[in-house]
């Protein structure tokens, strides 16, 4: 078996992992898009609360609960900048981790190429000694 068929074996095995961990860079950047899009959700909610807070003129106790309110819901969004934050370093690390099986994959691609060509190289050259060969006993056979 030619080495360059050896390696493309190689190729798919480094094309594989790279289309695996580029479906999971995929995953880890709409996980960030999301999450983005719920910690900007959970900030329109609270400045949305916070505005009406001043509009409706609440008692004490009222004020009191809906404070609370405003506070648990300014919470949420300490949680969600974090989960935004994991999520942007998780991805950043499908991205690198994807860049590193594209660059394998290149690189085996290009081995195969060059092994190929040396192997079409080889065969070229020894064609050319055959048909050397065949024109050298034509000669020598009509010239005898």
């Amino acid at each position: 078996m030619k080495k360059s068929l050896r390696i493309q074996t190689l190729v798919d095995l480094a094309k594989r992992k790279e289309d695996a961990a580029a479906q999971k860079f995929a995953q880890d950047k709409a996980l960030v898009e999301a999450s983005v899009s719920k910690l900007q959700e959970l900030k329109e909610y609270s400045e949305q609360y916070e505005s009406e807070r001043n509009l409706l003129g609440l008692s004490p106790y009222l004020t009191t609960n809906y404070q609370h309110f405003v506070d648990r819901v300014k919470q949420a969004i300490v949680q969600q900048e974090a989960a935004v934050v994991r999520a942007e370093q998780q991805a950043g690390m499908s991205m690198r981790l994807w860049l590193q099986e594209r660059s394998k994959t290149q690189s085996m691609d290009w081995l195969k190429e060059k092994n190929h060509k040396a192997e079409q190289l080889i065969e070229s050259k020894q064609e050319q000694v055959g048909s050397d060969e065949f024109a050298m006993r034509r000669f020598w056979d009509t010239s005898h």
